[in-house]
């Protein structure tokens, strides 16, 4: 499951490698716990007793599953009950989230506002893998994973190299194929770089860190695998949506990204026609509404 051994991290400045390297190695509660859930065959059992290692991740666990997002009558109070009533995907989630705030120290004022807008949208981003993996009837655990981790990269670029790439604010609206030119111009590679270099550090599964380093490949979508296809259309179609409901921009991203969400679709096999596009936004609205609690617990 861990192995790396098809990765081949590209050469970046000393600088920016070291930036990679300023993080701290993941918990070992964390890491096993995030492999069990990516595992369809995993129990709740086993994972259990690796939760069990770790306090503070038990009652994370124990708050979200009382939360007022599952509506209980009763408290949960048994550990195992609530691993039952949450979905794998939830309990990525919550891991996920306490692994990115403990990582990157969330700074306050304008630098949080867009790190808090990039988590956002992948969050957003990993619902939206998770709704095109079930519709393609993919293993959704770690499609929702890739997208709460694709943007990583970013994280990282606003937190230690705001000062190189001054116009971050696009981090936190919905343009960023030019930021990618500044980002490969200004530090010699970009947030998919970054942020696939980060995972293997953390030895996070090859599926992910080539998800991760992939989701801007347009042009090659129809010869990737399919967890990085769904990544891509994902990303895609949440943003689109988003840019839907914001009128203003609508006439010049919205047309590009239609065109784009249907070039891709079509050439990986995801999207048949426009008719099919509206079919998955419908059904990917409707996720969010399901799932608008759960955005907001797991918030930056």
């Amino acid at each position: 499951m861990l192995k790396q051994d098809s990765y081949q991290p590209c050469a970046l400045h000393k600088r920016v490698a070291a930036s990679v390297e300023d993080f701290a190695p993941l918990p070992s509660v964390a890491m096993k716990v995030m492999t069990l859930v990516s595992d369809p065959d995993t129990t709740a059992t086993e994972i259990e007793l690796v939760l069990q290692g770790d306090i503070s991740l038990v009652v994370a666990v124990l708050k979200l599953a009382n939360s007022a997002f599952y509506g209980l009558r009763r408290q949960v109070v048994s550990l195992r009950h609530a691993l039952l009533l949450l979905g794998r995907n939830e309990v990525q989630g919550l891991l996920l989230s306490r692994i990115m705030f403990q990582a990157f120290k969330v700074p306050e004022g304008r630098q949080k506002d867009i790190m808090s807008g990039v988590w956002r949208h992948s969050l957003e981003c990993a619902l939206a893998a998770e709704y095109v993996a079930e519709q393609c009837e993919d293993e959704s655990a770690v499609c929702f994973l890739g997208g709460m981790l694709h943007d990583v990269g970013k994280l990282i670029i606003i937190q230690k190299f705001s000062v190189e790439i001054e116009d971050i604010d696009h981090y936190g609206k919905l343009v960023e194929e030019d930021g990618i030119q500044a980002e490969n111009r200004l530090l010699g590679c970009g947030h998919n770089d970054l942020g696939s270099q980060l995972l293997h550090r953390w030895m996070f599964p090859t599926v992910l860190v080539d998800m991760v380093q992939l989701h801007h490949g347009y042009e090659e979508i129809g010869g990737y695998d399919r967890s990085c296809q769904i990544l891509i259309i994902a990303n895609l179609l949440s943003r689109w949506i988003v840019i839907k409901d914001h009128k203003e921009e609508e006439d010049t991203m919205g047309e590009v990204l239609t065109t784009l969400l249907l070039r891709c679709g079509a050439d990986s096999g995801i999207i048949q026609d426009k008719e099919s596009l509206l079919e998955l936004e419908k059904g990917f609205r409707k996720r969010l509404e399901e799932r608008a609690d759960l955005i907001e617990m797991l918030g930056m």
